[in-house]
């Protein structure tokens, strides 16, 4: 499925996601909006939480074409990614 309807469906259904960058970041978030061109997120964690401010709380924006691939997850799956460390904010 490709990203676009990927984040559609997340943002339709409140789920979170798993982010796989081109860079090769993971990281689980929560969808604040999205555009064809962007998405803005609440970072949950991530294989790289010095990407992250504690005191994030707007939101981190990624550019859409630096998205390799989306993962819908349930609560239960992103309360337990345990691979990713915290991010912190």
């Amino acid at each position: 499925m490709a990203i676009q309807e990927q984040l559609d469906r997340a943002a339709r259904n409140a789920r979170p996601v798993r982010l796989h960058t081109r860079d090769g970041e993971v990281l689980v978030a929560r969808l604040l909006e999205h555009d064809a061109l962007r998405l803005r997120c609440v970072v949950l964690t991530s294989s790289r939480p010095e990407n992250y401010a504690v005191c994030d709380s707007t939101g981190h924006e990624l550019a859409l074409d630096a998205l390799e691939r989306v993962t819908l997850l349930t609560e239960d799956e992103a309360g337990r990614s345990g691979r990713p460390r915290r991010a912190r904010g």
